[in-house]
């Protein structure tokens, strides 16, 4: 085999094309499979003076009954030159950074730039464009054989390489949240980025791991940062990741969440460090930090001693449900790590499901005493009863919650999940008759069976009617 390297420009690429002199072996090479957007943003480098890829030809000569034929087969590289033809024939028009954003996905330092040929397709791109894309020379490999079988050979070691995957293509991303991502998940090989002990030691990784830590770095920080901002769980898919890495471009690694972030880390690296037990899953490590994360934040740290204790509980539970495939670890916790498991509803569900039984064991203390219910309270709440107001059936946005104690907290109502019901401000029932009406709309709910809701509104009555003081109070 011989092999010759060269430069050529587009111009020659696609001259040989037309002139059926640069084909396609239909035997080992795949059809056209790029999508139009994949091709557009091939065409955009080329008009930024991006260099593409080696391109890789079979020079094939043959003589048949005294004539002589030479042309050449596309090894490698038929994709980019099918993008480079189609554009030159008009079949497209190359993308807007700015209009386009939604589809083209730029990052912003491309938005910034003049680009005069957005929306706009060959023929109507000015002379000095259309030079440019003519003239753009394209490294090319020439491969000279007469044994068919070892350029079949050279095609299946150029494809064997592995691609990147979605996390090592978004290491490549500009911006500041791919530079916190790579921080604290570490990358192999870069020495500058060992990565957070919660991601090196506690994690269980694969031998062959190609960023499935930074991608769950990743899912974590969003997780974090929107049920704090807004008490949403969202999705945290591949295209969802994608999204978000897209939309935080312009993250800053001074950012005000970074330090709780790292807080949360740490303490979850001090309580399980020196713990004699598996490596988190990621359905795991996504509960744990999110449910640490609320506990710092209102709570004493009398939860702390504890917390592998209760952790160690819930999974042997959760264990034991999922080997008979019944019970709530199973159908609330274990079944949905399984299912849908990215979809940001799915979490909420099992992080509802996994806060309450961690409570139930670790009875965390407020820092506040004058605080009814902590964060971790209003979350399961907010969670289990739909993000709806049980005063008015309609939506509740997190900032705009508060939780009502059905039986009133001055008479006597225990600061508990069943005792708590979620309402707007607005909603929130105050004085003695909007009380006693709400304590009947709630009695009667479906969940509750009809003899204790008559013993319920009966005490609430009871208590409410002799209270003559204060009964108008806000909890």
């Amino acid at each position: 085999m011989e092999l010759k390297s060269e430069v050529i420009t587009v111009r020659d690429i696609l001259e040989l094309k037309d002139n059926n002199m640069l084909l396609v072996n239909a035997e080992y090479q795949r059809g056209a499979v790029w999508t139009d957007s994949q091709k557009k943003k091939l065409i955009d480098s080329v008009m930024r003076g991006y260099p593409l890829p080696l391109i890789y030809l079979h020079h094939k000569v043959r003589s048949v009954a005294g004539m002589r034929n030479e042309g050449l087969e596309i090894i490698d590289g038929q994709q980019r030159i099918n993008a480079l033809h189609h554009f030159k024939e008009g079949a497209f028009k190359l993308f807007d950074p700015v209009k386009d954003d939604k589809q083209a996905r730029f990052p912003d330092f491309v938005k910034r730039k003049p680009c005069p040929w957005a929306r706009v397709d060959f023929l109507t791109l000015s002379p000095d464009l259309k030079e440019r894309f003519l003239l753009t020379p394209l490294n090319v490999v020439k491969v000279t054989t007469d044994d068919e079988d070892e350029a079949r050979d050279l095609f299946i070691r150029l494809q064997a390489g592995l691609p990147l995957n979605a996390q090592e293509k978004r290491d490549a991303w500009p911006g500041g949240f791919t530079q916190l991502i790579l921080r604290l998940a570490g990358k192999s090989g870069l020495i500058r980025v060992p990565g957070h002990e919660f991601f090196s030691q506690l994690i269980k990784t694969k031998s062959t791991d190609r960023g499935e830590v930074r991608q769950l770095c990743a899912q974590i920080c969003m997780l974090m940062f929107e049920r704090n901002a807004a008490g949403n769980f969202v999705d945290i898919g591949t295209t969802d990741v994608d999204d978000y890495y897209y939309r935080h471009l312009d993250f800053k690694l001074d950012d005000s969440r970074i330090p709780q972030l790292t807080r949360v880390l740490d303490k979850a690296v001090e309580i399980f460090s020196n713990q004699m037990a598996p490596k988190f899953r990621a359905h795991e490590a996504i509960h744990i930090i999110l449910l640490i994360d609320s506990l710092l934040r209102e709570y004493s740290d009398s939860w702390v001693p504890n917390f592998h204790l209760a952790y160690d509980d819930f999974k042997l539970r959760a264990a034991q449900d999922k080997k008979a495939r019944n019970g709530d670890f199973w159908f609330e916790y274990g079944a949905l790590t399984q299912t849908q498991s990215a979809q940001g509803r799915t979490i909420q569900r099992r992080h509802a499901f996994f806060s309450e039984q961690m409570l139930s064991t670790l009875k965390p203390k407020l820092l506040d005493s004058t605080r009814i219910y902590g964060e971790v309270e209003r979350e399961i709440l907010y969670y289990q009863q739909g993000k709806k107001c049980a005063q008015c059936g309609q939506d509740v946005k997190w900032s705009d919650m508060e939780i009502h104690h059905v039986e009133e907290h001055h008479t006597g109502g225990g600061t508990t999940l069943d005792n708590g019901a979620v309402v707007h401000k607005a909603c929130h029932p105050k004085g003695v008759e909007a009380t006693l009406a709400f304590a009947r709309k709630w009695a009667t709910r479906e969940k509750k069976r009809p003899s204790d809701g008559d013993l319920l509104l009966q005490e609430l009555e009871e208590k409410i009617l002799n209270d003559s003081e204060e009964v108008d109070e806000a909890d």
